[in-house]
């Protein structure tokens, strides 16, 4: 669908860790994000006002009996591009309001 900006993750008794996803379609404007689980493929209706984390560590305990530690993490990529453009543009604002 889209790239994953955001992952949820909880394990289950066994060991074995889930998986949620909050993927970000960029051909809409404004972005739109959508929930999808790595592993059965579930991806809900996004038209309420539930939060999405709550809704993804509902899945996560209700289909796979992972409820142990929910973890919520942003994506490496959208971390260090953050990075990189909020410096950039500062230096920007900064060079356009001294050569006014």
């Amino acid at each position: 669908m889209g790239s994953a900006i955001r992952h949820f993750t909880a394990g289950r008794a066994d060991g074995q860790v889930f998986t949620v996803n909050i993927e970000r379609d960029f051909r809409y404007d404004p972005y739109r994000d959508f929930l999808v689980c790595a592993h059965c493929d579930w991806s809900p209706s996004l038209l309420t006002t539930r939060r999405l984390a709550d809704m993804a560590g509902e899945h996560l305990a209700a289909a796979h009996g992972a409820d142990r530690g929910l973890a919520d993490r942003e994506n490496e990529s959208f971390r260090k591009a953050r990075w990189v453009v909020l410096p950039l543009c500062v230096v920007l604002v900064v060079v356009l309001l001294m050569s006014l």
